[in-house]
């Protein structure tokens, strides 16, 4: 049986101990003649040739991706002669296999012998796992193509709209700008300021309607907290920053102290304030496992902090962090941080200010945009804009006609999240609409997939990114984000361009 469950690799070494073992990793999405040749090439250095597949959670290549799922693409490589075992790897990296099998030689294409072009920067991981074992990391000279390019040139997975930006980024630079723009991004000081929510999964198994009411009854699996709010921006955010501060109050109950210290990234500077019987916002979301079904969501909130508490040390606190080297990231989810003294003190920050005012079920019509005086850079969604206007019914463009000539003087950049739709990037200077279709196709989980395009895009922003790749690359960063249940991990530097490289190919 050439196809192995992971956990047989162990045994490879100890029923072949006196045999050259050769490995190879990757997705081989779909199988071509370059993959042959590497192959061949990689046979070359033992005796026996293991391939290890990426499985379908972990693949980042955007949406669509992978074509051929995990069991599929197992028996074609099994198909090859040159192929001894084959085996799918559940985990996100290769170095779990590595360190399983102990290769003599693991085998990569020509494409990685400049490790320090790597995007994952995987490369270096992959060599230090291999270099445990006593083995080697070699490269062929093979062209053993993409099977990227091979999807986008032949099999075009994207729908017109998205074929059309995709022309556009390309026309503006492509992938060789985009990496400059986040060069430049990445030396910036980042300051998130913004509501922090505990996002609680209790995991359930529904099992049938209650004999004694018409409710679901479900049985207890897991539970599991997560950094939401401006904790989940500030978590994104700082792989694509010099440094990032991340301000806000909070209550001090134990859930959220031991968020910050097990869900946090340890390079983001905490500047918060202690609110002794705040209740930190807190939403609990009863998961279905399998599908990742919302069952039921309960929230603990409170909007009154300022009522009842002064602002004033949080106002120092936000005057200390003060500079006009900052972009300051405002994230206005509605859970009362943002209101009397707060909001004067928000306006007088230096530097570039983006703002992002949430409307949600615990806010709806008492949160708009507008109670903001000064940003320069905003980004809502179409609900967040009619609830603005009071406008159910008029047209989303009517409606943003309408706001780019009332923000014109605070800043005239604005972004309009359309969920499934993309979004649209707009700013003052020009009357040109830069509209971006979503990059996605399965979602686990829509939820924090706005905060996500929001924190990317503003930082695009302020780094001067062309305005055709602005809402493309935060409707990717975003679709990155819905592959992920709730906030359990951010989307990183490395797998953004991941994505980016196999859209843009």
């Amino acid at each position: 049986m050439k196809i192995l469950n992971f956990n047989e690799l162990g045994q490879l070494r100890k029923l072949h101990p006196t045999k050259k073992i050769v490995h190879c990793h990757g997705v081989f999405d779909v199988l071509h003649a370059g993959h042959l040749v590497y192959f061949r090439s990689a046979k070359k250095y033992g005796e026996i040739l293991i391939v290890t597949l990426t499985s379908d959670q972990y693949v980042n290549k955007g949406p669509g991706r992978p074509y051929f799922n995990g069991n599929i693409r197992a028996e074609m490589l099994a198909a090859l002669e040159c192929i001894d075992f084959v085996a799918i790897n559940k985990n996100p990296t290769a170095v779990p296999a590595i360190l399983a099998i102990q290769p003599d030689f693991y085998v990569k294409g020509p494409d990685y012998k400049n490790k320090a072009a790597d995007p994952t920067g995987a490369i270096y991981e992959e060599e230090r796992a291999v270099q445990k074992s006593g083995g080697r990391l070699v490269f062929t000279d093979d062209d053993t193509h993409s099977s990227s390019e091979l999807l986008n040139k032949f099999f075009q997975p994207w729908s017109e709209d998205q074929q059309k930006t995709i022309e556009s980024v390309k026309r503006v630079g492509g992938l060789a700008k985009i990496e400059e723009i986040l060069e430049k991004a990445s030396q910036q000081t980042v300051v998130v300021v913004g509501e922090p929510i505990v996002d609680t999964y209790v995991f359930c198994q529904p099992e049938n309607i209650s004999s004694k009411s018409p409710s679901i009854s479900a049985r207890f699996l897991y539970e599991e907290n997560y950094a939401g709010g401006s904790m989940a921006i500030a978590n994104h955010l700082v792989d694509f920053s010099k440094n990032l501060k991340l301000c806000f109050t909070h209550g001090g109950e134990s859930h959220i102290n031991d968020l910050l210290q097990e869900r946090m990234d340890k390079r983001i500077e905490i500047a918060d304030h202690v609110i002794k019987g705040l209740p930190t916002p807190r939403k609990t979301r009863y998961i279905a496992v399998g599908n990742s079904q919302r069952l039921f969501e309960m929230t603990d909130l409170r909007s009154d902090q300022w009522s009842n508490h002064s602002p004033e040390a949080f106002n120092d606190l936000l005057h200390k962090l003060n500079s006009p080297d900052n972009t300051t990231v405002v994230a206005d989810f509605g859970h009362g941080l943002f209101e009397h003294g707060v909001l004067k003190s928000v306006a007088d920050l230096h530097g570039f200010l983006a703002l992002n005012v949430q409307t949600n079920s615990s806010n709806f019509g008492f949160n708009p945009y507008n109670k903001h005086t000064r940003f320069d850079y905003l980004s809502i969604d179409s609900r967040e804009l009619r609830v603005a206007y009071h406008d159910r019914n008029s047209p989303v463009m009517e409606l943003v006609r309408r706001l780019r000539s009332e923000i014109g003087l605070l800043g005239g950049r604005l972004s309009i999240t359309l969920g499934a739709q993309g979004a649209k990037y707009f700013t003052n200077h020009s009357d040109t609409e830069y509209s971006a279709p979503a990059y996605t196709d399965t979602i686990v989980d829509a939820t924090g997939a706005g905060d996500a395009y929001f924190g990317i895009t503003s930082l695009l922003v302020k780094a001067g990114c062309p305005e055709e790749m602005i809402p493309f690359i935060g409707n990717v960063f975003a679709g990155l984000k819905t592959k992920i249940i709730g906030n359990k991990s951010a989307v990183s530097r490395a797998q953004l361009l991941k994505a980016l490289t196999a859209i843009l190919k």
